[in-house]
């Protein structure tokens, strides 16, 4: 296997060979690959697979990726945007806007509320330090020895509650309200369904499946399914676990409320809708198309009971 790192602000996978995107991924984040070509089929750190061009990708070897997450100094962009400067001032060169979501290396010099920061492609500049996060999610998937087991094994960051994981989620998840609609997309500037819910998951340590579905060998869990009644949803969701329709995913809000991104004519972006009939925000449509409800922390038991996981603390 071979290993690497985007080094370009933002890339898209394919289905195939340039047809049909799947998914988005940014500057710093890890792939893996088997066969050189110009075009190459990739494995992410979070387990999805997609095609992409090879000179979007800077090698590294294992050794390097290791040391990497060792060395903890990984931050993440948690603004829609956030601008590189050359020099530690507002008035200063700008060397490169990133998105949220991208992968920089922060370094120990700081400066009126900047730090320098060094990119994927080699640029070191200034950026707002309120501006990112310490990396909290994982690269092991793609070296560990239990890797068919990682995902499931993940737990929320150390230290954190259950009930701070959910506020944080939630918190995160409204920084892309207005965002407009695209497909396989996971940027501030365009973002799909299922690409919202696995963004907020992601800056908040947790790795889930990308597609709008509950994989096998991941953490979601359901907690509700079609059949059962629906005022259950309610009484059993909390804030931000995850509704999942045909195609489609959205995050639960509390209360009845829930924020999705879609495609609908009359949307086209991400936005809050209710549950309940009765508010101005309801959607009968979907209301009525619910298919399960997930989360990270419990599950339906073989008895078809209610349970906390075990594997998620």
């Amino acid at each position: 296997m071979k290993y690497g790192i985007i080094k370009v602000k933002r890339a898209f996978l394919y289905k195939e060979n340039g047809v049909d995107v799947v998914d988005e991924v940014f500057f710093g984040w890890s792939v893996m690959w088997e066969d050189e070509g110009e075009w190459i089929e990739v494995w992410t750190h979070y387990g999805y697979r997609g095609w992409m061009e090879r000179n979007l990708i800077e090698e590294k070897s294992r050794e390097w990726m290791e040391e990497r997450e060792k060395a903890g100094n990984t931050y993440v962009v948690t603004r829609g945007f956030a601008d590189v400067m050359r020099g530690a001032r507002v008035q200063s060169r700008m060397l490169e806007t990133l998105g949220r979501g991208c992968f920089v290396e922060k370094m120990e010099e700081t400066e009126n509320g900047y730090c320098r920061v060094k990119l994927a492609n080699g640029i070191s500049g200034f950026v707002p330090e309120v501006a990112l996060r310490k990396r909290l999610d994982s690269d092991r998937f793609l070296w560990g020895k239990s890797e068919e087991r990682f995902f499931v094994e993940q737990g929320i960051p150390e230290g954190w509650s259950e009930e701070k994981f959910r506020r944080k989620v939630v918190e995160c998840a409204k920084g892309y309200l207005g965002c407009q609609y695209r497909w396989g997309g996971k940027a501030a500037d365009g973002i799909d369904c299922s690409g919202v819910v696995f963004m907020v998951y992601l800056m908040n340590g947790v790795l889930i499946w990308r597609d709008a579905d509950i994989r096998e060998g991941y953490p979601m869990k359901a907690i509700w399914r079609e059949g059962e009644e629906m005022c259950l949803v309610e009484e059993r969701a909390k804030a931000g676990d995850l509704l999942f329709w045909r195609g489609h995913v959205g995050m639960y809000l509390g209360d009845g409320r829930y924020l999705h991104c879609t495609g609908h004519e009359r949307v086209f972006g991400c936005r809050v809708n209710s549950l309940r009939r009765g508010d101005e925000d309801f959607r009968e449509d979907l209301a009525e198309a619910l298919k399960v409800v997930g989360s990270v922390f419990r599950e339906i038991s073989g008895s078809g009971k209610l349970e906390e996981k075990s594997d998620v603390p």
